[in-house]
């Protein structure tokens, strides 16, 4: 039933995107806008305190801005959203000489993930460069995520969407109805080595056309 009527509410959600800029909500004061379209690039840089964010007002800046304020994190500058599944670590924006692990946690295994935990998803034919949210809240069954250039409606509440989390035979699904997840990144500190994808198994190939749009396929 709590599948159904997610689906059927994700449904629901009118389509009509707000132009670019709208202010459209807001998580831990990180304030999410739209980017009017979803395959618009406005080529605009963003900075918070000097701090490069990205590109306004994709779904990487969002990221990027939210870990810079809430965590005092960064990381590297990426061709897209996908390409950030490739990453080993982030770094301080405190001390330039630290930093810090990232971890890669593939969907469908034995750990569930954890508040500001980096949701990622996979390159489709919808969404040619992926996506990336925060993680902000996890429940018994399902998970709240803040975000940029999803579908640039408003919020309902401090989160952009919820959706499904199911434990099947101790392994931990995100579902989402619409497009496929890789998993998601953690910076958390005693992170269960049996989580963790070290070897990049789940990493993309190379994309060797010389006109990508993104590193990984």
């Amino acid at each position: 039933m709590f599948v159904l009527s997610l689906y059927m509410l994700q449904s629901l959600v009118s389509s009509n995107e707000n132009p670019f800029g709208t202010l459209l909500g807001s998580n831990n004061n990180v304030p999410s806008y739209s980017n009017g379209q979803l395959s618009y690039e406005s080529e605009e840089s963003n900075y918070i305190d000097n701090i490069y964010s990205g590109v306004k007002w994709q779904s990487l800046e969002y990221v990027r801005r939210w870990l810079i304020v809430s965590k005092s994190y960064t990381f590297a500058d990426l061709k897209c959203a996908s390409d950030i599944w490739h990453l080993s670590h982030i770094s301080s924006t405190t001390d330039e000489n630290q930093s810090i692990p990232l971890y890669r946690i593939p969907n469908g295994g034995p750990c569930p993930p954890s508040p500001g935990d980096i949701i990622v998803y996979k390159r489709s034919e919808n969404s040619p460069t992926g996506h990336v949210g925060i993680i902000n809240k996890v429940n018994s069954d399902s998970i709240e995520i803040s975000e940029q250039n999803w579908d640039n409606n408003y919020w309902e509440g401090d989160h952009s969407r919820e959706f499904i989390l199911a434990n099947l035979r101790g392994r931990n699904f995100l579902l989402d109805m619409e497009k496929p997840i890789i998993g998601w990144m953690t910076y958390q500190e005693n992170v269960d080595e049996k989580c963790i994808d070290n070897k990049c198994a789940t990493c993309s190939q190379f994309d060797s056309d010389l006109n990508a749009d993104c590193l990984f396929l």
